[in-house]
């Protein structure tokens, strides 16, 4: 005899798992900046971000400031490096994206968005496991500048990564 009690209890994990886990793309107009639902049938100049972090473009995140709220931002380039110090005409080191939490190598990010242009010669690449890393050998001298980047990632993340780089 079948226990309804078990396939009552399978429905709720995965009913629960679905809205914690998964969103869809509601549409461009959807919520605020903070991430507050707005009704669609009123027009609302607030209303310029989507529900889904994931669902939002680069110059929603960088222009609007689409959902800063939700923003993770316990990650780093390698070795939790936020001050990169270059040699011009020299190859740096790979820097990867890495959980400050656990210092692992982050995989499956998707579409970067860079607040800044990247210096000439340094380039941001990944592979098909999503993991990137910063590579190249700078062109040109560049005093102390912050950079920022934000990742799409699994489970509705938005990763953000903040670093400074000085070419000497």
């Amino acid at each position: 005899m079948f226990d309804y009690k078990y396939l009552i209890f399978l429905c709720i994990i995965f009913h629960n798992f679905h809205i914690i886990f998964s969103c869809g793309c509601y549409g461009s107009k959807s919520c605020t900046s903070n991430g507050i639902l707005c009704n669609p049938f009123q027009t609302n100049d607030s209303c310029l971000c989507d529900c889904c972090p994931p669902c939002n473009t680069c110059e929603q995140f960088l222009k609007l400031n689409c959902l800063t709220n939700r923003y993770t931002k316990h990650y780093s380039l390698s070795n939790n490096q936020s001050n990169i110090i270059l040699k011009i005409n020299k190859s740096m080191k790979p820097k990867y994206i890495i959980d400050q939490t656990n210092n692992n190598i982050v995989h499956y990010l998707w579409d970067p968005c860079l607040h800044r242009l990247l210096p000439k010669g340094i380039y941001l690449t990944n592979n098909t496991n999503g993991i990137y890393k910063l590579i190249g050998r700078p062109r040109e001298k560049l005093e102390k500048t912050s950079f920022e980047i934000l990742f799409k990632s699994l489970v509705n993340q938005i990763l953000l990564v903040n670093f400074t780089i000085t070419i000497i």
